[in-house]
Formats: structure tokens, C-alpha cells, sequence
């Protein structure tokens, strides 16, 4: 499998090379540059080198737990186009996952390559992890993306309902002003229909009480 990322990486007990793991895909740059890198004096903080398309990463720990100092190297190197950051992570990672076996015999005083069978493999898993980190966290933004893109689609179309509704209220309350004006109108015509109505029949009984209480004029004659 071709490495993506971190191309090489290696723990050192001052110059010796305890334990290392990485690929060569760049025509002998890797190794150059991971040369360089181990060639680069101790220092409290992180040491840097580049080269076209690469650039290596080492962090230091100085010990003095065994009553000699021990300065040991995690160094890196990887592909210019990998975030530096998890670069340093994975390092500082090694820092604590070796933190027992440096207390060991082997690790404080065995010969170069002594932990290449026992930790190289772990190196290896670990480079190969980063890379699936990056992917699983480059899934996740897309995941997000896609869910925020169907959240601004269900809003908008929960803004079209809400304005349809509202048109569709409007356009209710229009027809009920009208109804209402209408109902008026005809209550207004009915009410004046009745009222002529009424008074004709009340001239009609004022007629026939008139006629009914007016008193015989000739008959009793």
C-alpha cells in the first residue's frame, strides 16, 4: 500500500534509531529528508526541514530519569500538502504511547533498530490511522454540508408554505370582507323591504280598524 501523508517516521535515543517504519515514493527525497532531519541538533522546541513536496517534523524530550540524560527524537516526515498539525499530533501521540517502553533496558540501552520488530509495526498502524483521521473528519464536514443544505432547502420550502398560506389568508379575508359587505347589502335591502312591507300592512289594518270602529252613520237612521 503506497503511504499518503506521513511518508516516514522514526524514535531515536540520541543518534540511534530505535524504531522506524515509512516508504520510499519520491525517489529518494524521503530518505534524504528524513537524514536531514535526524541530523538536526536537539532543542527544546520543534525542529523543521523542507524539500519539494516534503517536510519533516522532529519534537525532542530531554530525560533524566536514569541518572544520565537521555535526549529522546520523534521525527516525521511527510507530504507538504498534510495538515502540520496532525503531523505534530501523531508525534506528541508517540511521545505518550512510548513513555513505558523508554523505561525499559531495551529502549535505554539496546543497539540501533533494538525496537524496529516490537514498534515499528505500531509506527506503521499509526501513520496509516492519521491518514483514515483525516478522511473520517473530511466525511464529516461533507455529512454536515449535506445536512445543512437540506435543512436551508426544508426552510425554504417551509417559507414558500408560510407564504402561500399567507396569500391564501389573505385572499380568505378578502372574500370574507366581501361576503360580509354583501350580507349587509342584503340585510340593508330586506330591512327596507320589510319596512315598506309593514307599513302597508299597518295601513291596511289602520284601514280595516277604521273601517271596523267607525260607527254606523245611516243604518241606525
Amino acid at each position: 500500500m503506497v503511504l499518503q501523508g506521513i511518508q516516514w517516521s522514526a524514535i531515536s535515543r540520541g543518534n540511534d534509531v530505535l524504531a522506524e517504519a515509512g516508504e520510499e515514493n519520491y525517489g529518494g527525497a524521503v530518505i534524504a529528508l528524513a537524514q536531514k532531519l535526524l541530523k538536526k541538533k536537539p532543542t527544546a522546541g520543534w525542529e523543521y526541514v523542507k524539500s519539494k513536496g516534503l517536510k519533516g517534523i522532529k519534537f525532542h524530550v530531554f530525560d533524566n530519569s536514569s541518572g544520565n540524560m537521555i535526549v529522546w527524537s520523534f521525527s516525521a516526515v511527510a507530504e507538504s500538502s498534510f495538515d502540520e498539525d496532525l503531523v505534530k499530533s501523531f508525534l506528541e501521540k508517540m511521545v505518550y504511547i512510548t513513555e513505558p517502553m523508554r523505561e525499559t533496558e531495551e529502549w535505554i540501552y539496546g543497539d540501533v533498530l533494538c525496537a524496529q520488530a516490537s514498534f515499528a509495526p505500531i509506527l506503521l498502524q499509526k501513520m496509516e490511522q492519521s491518514v483514515d483521521r483525516v478522511a473520517m473528519v473530511n466525511q464529516k464536514i461533507n455529512t454536515t454540508k449535506e445536512i445543512m443544505a437540506e435543512n436551508i432547502d426544508m426552510a425554504l420550502a417551509r417559507e414558500e408554505r408560510l407564504e402561500d398560506m399567507q396569500e391564501r389568508s389573505e385572499e380568505l379575508n378578502a372574500m370574507a370582507k366581501q361576503f360580509k359587505k354583501r350580507a349587509k347589502q342584503v340585510k340593508r335591502y330586506k330591512m327596507i323591504q320589510n319596512a315598506k312591507h309593514g307599513a302597508l300592512i299597518g295601513g291596511l289594518v289602520v284601514t280595516a280598524t277604521a273601517v271596523v270602529v267607525v260607527p254606523p252613520l245611516v243604518a241606525l237612521l
